[in-house]
């Protein structure tokens, strides 16, 4: 068996890379398997420092078969993918925990590669992205340690300098090599992100401001148009007494496409790309009645957006959004808004009745409901008070009169319907933090949102949100950015940047990485075959078809042939001096600095005493290590640590004189 020289490096380094691992991971495996894990990485640590041997075959079987056992109860066999991920972890820690020669670190070393690979099944951020870097450089150079003596220093240099000589490679082939669709992927991991849902509680949705996630971004061409910016994501048309659900109606107006509703008499509101975070869901975002042109994105007759297939990695697309058509609803679908199967909140049917008898039409009846949850000192929070049964509505309109969105939303809708007015409640996000530098909102978790949607003669679809009267102020931006519910926001938001936001470097540091992530998120994760294909015809024009392969091939030619070269060209041995000889060096450099002109033919001794002459003020110090050098260099005596730093010491006292 070989004998490595730096297996306690080896060991340490390894330990390492899957503690930086498992903190990443703690957001996405159950917490019990994370702590079987984090126990893995300190037993090798322990083991490591205090030189215990290594647990035997039997032992380390039976503690994997029961961390496999805990790995299967707690995750489950539904999702693969972080199936797949605890698995290679597992095996990786257990692995390493009985490696003992060369052979099983190199089978760790390539495991680890797939093990770092995998955070980006979960997060291709610029921030993740450095650090899964640097882990990288760590893993090779520990691979270099394995077949040199070298410490972890130099093997690290090493590594560090090759990366930085492939990666103008990677960025050219990266602009130049065709994209093709992959021969073979995973299935994506069950992120959720976006926390929208098709049933809406109004009773839950609060509990989405807990979170600071970003959902998208959106980069509007133009100056974007005037606010409140209601972002449209899912329409639920059927009530079940408590939640607002997505009927097989709408399910199946989903199906069907907009492009033959949008005509010349449609008015156009705005143009603009959103970058949209990896989500499960097929939903994305879009103002008022959408419509996109991009390839994996599909529009429907509500005027909402989807995706075509899933994508692990973030989605660019463009929008263009138009006002509401005021055509006619037919009778199928006018039944459809003003359905309601159950009718349990008797105190809201007859408000709502009285409400109908007291005006003569539509207009007035939505004029007169805001008015109401005005007259009545409703307010707008983010703590909700609980309630339960099943007449959840009128103890919100009669009792409590405060809630979040979801609970006017779901009131409204109801009241509508009662009425015999159609309506829909919608849930997606509200506004957004805008940053006029670069003309992009920023939207998330917290900025969640659910309004209804009404019917009205002669209008069309119009948006009905009693927050516009109960707390205006929230439709303006982000509910970040909102001072009535700052204190509220900020307690009941997950630790953060935007939890600190008060302090005013800390908000500085956030929009600035904020700002970085998305130059990242546009122009290298968005960078796809639609805008490499719009880069190469700028750079080719039509001869871009035979053009881009030639040059391809020429570069990778150059590219292997420079390398190769680099590699075979003879090299000078570097002169390794002794350590002595080193300090005379920086005095005689400090000498020359100092304009001390003397002789080339005066021996080091000589060079000293004449430096002594030339400056007195340190004479005393020059004499002094002229003796040290004298019995070093000539006397064979030892340049121990002592003499080392008295070297160092008077060297200093000789640059600091004048």
């Amino acid at each position: 068996m070989i004998e490595l020289k730096n297996e306690k490096v080896i060991n340490f380094s390894l330990c390492f890379i899957y503690a930086c691992l498992v903190l990443f991971f703690i957001a996405h495996l159950p917490l019990p398997f994370i702590s079987v894990l984090a126990g893995l990485c300190l037993w090798n640590a322990v083991i490591t420092s205090k030189n215990i041997v290594k647990p035997n075959a039997w032992l380390a079987n039976i503690l994997a078969a029961g961390a496999l056992g805990l790995m299967i109860f707690t995750i489950g066999m539904s999702d693969t993918v972080i199936l797949f991920v605890a698995m290679l972890l597992l095996s990786s820690l257990f692995k390493l925990l009985q490696a003992k020669n060369k052979k099983h670190y190199q089978v760790i070393t390539t495991l680890t590669f797939f093990s770092l690979s995998s955070v980006y099944l979960f997060s291709q951020t610029i921030f993740t992205t450095a650090v899964v870097s640097f882990l990288y450089v760590l893993n090779f150079s520990v691979m270099g340690l394995l077949e040199s003596k070298h410490n972890l220093k130099i093997s690290a240099k090493q590594s560090s300098k090759l990366l930085l000589m492939a990666l103008p490679l990677a960025v050219f082939l990266l602009l130049f090599l065709p994209k093709m669709p992959a021969f073979w992927q995973l299935p994506g991991p069950k992120l959720a992100k976006t926390g929208l849902s098709e049933q809406v509680d109004p009773f839950d949705i609060a509990n989405l401001s807990n979170s600071d996630e970003l959902v998208f971004r959106a980069t509007f061409n133009n100056p974007p148009p005037a606010t409140p910016y209601y972002w449209r994501a899912i329409i639920h048309d059927e009530f079940n007494g408590n939640a607002w659900l997505a009927s097989d109606f709408l399910k199946y107006r989903n199906q069907q496409t907009n492009q033959n509703l949008i005509s010349e008499k449609s008015i156009l509101i705005a143009n603009y790309s959103v970058i949209a975070e990896p989500a499960t869901q097929k939903w994305l975002y879009g103002l008022t009645y959408s419509t996109s042109n991009s390839i994996n994105v599909s529009a429907n007759a509500l005027g909402l957006l989807r995706k075509k297939s899933y994508q692990a990695k973030s989605l660019q697309y463009d929008v263009a959004s138009y006002q509401f058509s005021v055509d006619s609803l037919n009778e199928f679908e006018r039944n459809r808004y003003t359905f309601l199967s159950l009718k349990q909140n008797i105190n809201t049917n007859k408000f709502a009745l009285q409400l109908k008898e007291q005006v003569t039409n539509e207009q007035a009846f939505y004029d007169a409901l805001l008015a109401y949850f005005v007259e009545q000192n409703f307010t707008y929070t983010l703590t909700p008070t609980p309630m339960s049964g099943d007449n959840t509505l009128d103890q919100f309109l009669f009792d409590n009169k405060r809630g979040f969105c979801g609970h006017y939303a779901s009131a409204a809708a109801y009241i509508f319907r009662v009425a015999g007015i159609p309506a829909r409640v919608v849930s997606g996000y509200l506004g957004g933090e805008y940053n006029s530098d670069n003309n992009t909102l920023t939207v998330r978790q917290y900025d969640a949102h659910a309004w209804v949607e009404v019917y009205l003669q002669n209008t069309g679809w119009t948006i009905f949100d009693a927050t516009a009267v109960v707390a205006p102020e929230r439709l303006n931006g982000s509910l970040s950015q909102n001072q009535e519910l700052n204190d509220e926001f900020k307690n009941n938001l997950d630790f953060g940047l935007v939890s600190l936001s008060n302090f005013a470097a800390i908000n500085w540091l956030r929009l600035e990485l904020e700002q970085l992530d998305y130059q990242w998120s546009s122009w290298v994760l968005g960078f796809d075959q639609e805008k490499q294909n719009d880069f190469l015809k700028s750079i080719f024009g039509n001869k871009k078809s035979w053009m881009v392969p030639l040059v391809v091939l020429i570069t990778a030619g150059l590219s292997f042939a420079i390398y190769f070269v680099y590699l075979n060209w003879p090299k000078a041995k570097p002169v390794k001096l002794p350590p002595i000889v080193k300090a005379y060096n920086e005095v005689f450099d400090w000498g020359n600095k100092n304009k001390i002109t003397s002789a080339d033919s005066l021996s080091p001794s000589q060079q000293l005493d004449h430096m002594a002459k030339q400056r007195p003020n340190a004479s005393k110090e020059l004499i002094e290590f002229k003796h040290l050098f004298e019995n070093s260099r000539y006397a064979n005596k030892p340049f121990t640590k002592e003499r080392k730093t008295k070297a160092k010491d008077l060297i200093k006292l000789i640059k600091s004189s004048k």
